[in-house]
């Protein structure tokens, strides 16, 4: 069975970069006298796991385990989550492995296209905007996350979610224990979003990287809080531009012309919005031909309507990804955590494939006009430049 321990709170929060994420990554590292490895000795000893992260609006713990120690393992982790005094010789290992991590990336195109596109497109909002370096891991301490501790998980407040193999007697011995230390009702607060959407990206940042021997585009802009009809809408017109295999420019641009080893569109999610990324990998010479093809495959879906044959195609796909996601109980109950962390309505899942089916060519045509105008993408190339 599965336990997910859903608080209202995440990097919107921290006041300074990577303290939520932190903080949160680091609940079990030792508690009331135990040592990390004493607190997931015990953990382990019963069968079980725990998986703790953190996003922009919440952060989760996930205890699996069978039903039989259930009960067991939700109280040894609760009081020792509430009790986390961050022990130094664990913050100290936490920051190198980080650091570590994070200088891997940097030799990356893909990890700098990524940044300096967050980094300008959200610069007012410190917590998205990528503008974060090895030093901010490094500036870390002990005091710092006790501090974050104190003030969102203690006392605590969070919704708990239940799936798999578990009785009722169970969940109400785990309720109990929850209620026991928590003190504050689950409140959501989803932020307003403070954006500006008239912004125009004319031109292309280049970010050269030495000793890079290929390069890394990335298109991002902000879609902000619409309907579900929309929603639906939007990932199939997603679909179509490169949202699968089979989508224009996988087959144009990589599989047709080969000027990518692979490029892709995708939506992260963001507040109530949610930010509209292309992201692709290229030899330094394909860069303007890639850039003028991604154009051109927005144009033609703002000028020609999509042909039935070619929208049913990405329908198909769209309801079998959509239906997956409900296989087995922990997939059920990811769906409910995304209908609270997203503020669907409760018939959102429930009419979910009318709408799918319901959509026609002549409403993606008018949205891709509406909001794929290529100026309102931030537009960055990383890598080996080519003058």
């Amino acid at each position: 069975m599965k336990i997910e321990i859903l608080f209202p709170f995440g990097r919107q929060q921290q006041t300074q970069s990577f303290q939520a994420l932190a903080a949160t990554e680091l609940l079990l590292s030792g508690a009331d006298g135990k040592s990390e490895r004493q607190v997931f000795s015990e953990i382990e000893h019963l069968g079980a796991s725990v998986n703790n992260e953190c996003h922009s609006l919440y952060s989760s713990i996930q205890i699996r385990c069978s039903k039989s120690a259930a009960v067991e393992v939700f109280k040894w982790v609760t009081h020792h989550l509430l009790k986390s005094d961050y022990p130094e010789i664990e913050l100290d290992r936490y920051i190198a492995i980080k650091v570590a991590s994070l200088q891997r990336k940097m030799q990356t195109a893909s990890y700098w296209s990524d940044k300096v596109a967050r980094q300008h497109y959200y610069e007012s909002l410190s917590w998205e905007n990528g503008n974060t370096t090895t030093e901010d891991f490094e500036a870390l301490n002990r005091n710092t996350l006790i501090e974050f501790h104190e003030k969102h998980y203690k006392p605590p407040s969070a919704a708990l979610f239940f799936s798999g193999d578990i009785d009722e007697e169970s969940v109400q011995s785990i309720l109990n224990t929850w209620e026991s230390y928590s003190t504050r009702p689950f409140l959501w607060n989803v932020p307003i979003e403070n954006l500006d959407y008239s912004k125009q990206f004319n031109t292309t940042i280049e970010h050269p990287i030495k000793n890079s021997s290929q390069l890394s585009l990335k298109w991002l802009k902000h879609i902000g809080e619409i309907d579900e009809r929309k929603q639906h809408q939007l990932t199939l017109l997603n679909m179509v531009f490169g949202g699968y295999f089979g989508s224009r420019m996988m087959q144009e641009l990589r599989e047709k012309q080969g000027l990518t080893y692979g490029i892709s569109s995708f939506f992260r999610p963001l507040w109530k919005g949610r930010s509209w990324e292309v992201s692709g990998e290229m030899n330094s010479e394909n860069k303007d031909k890639a850039l003028n093809g991604v154009k051109q495959i927005i144009q033609t879906l703002q000028s020609e309507k999509i042909s039935e044959s070619e929208l049913n195609r990405a329908k198909t796909y769209y309801l079998g990804v959509f239906r997956s996601g409900f296989d087995g109980p922990f997939a059920n109950a990811n769906k409910s955590i995304t209908s609270l962390v997203r503020e669907y309505s409760s018939e959102f899942y429930k009419n979910t494939l009318e709408q799918i089916l319901d959509i026609r060519p002549d409403e993606l045509m008018t949205l891709a006009q509406k909001e794929m105008d290529t100026n309102s993408f931030i537009k960055v190339v990383a890598g080996k430049l080519i003058d």
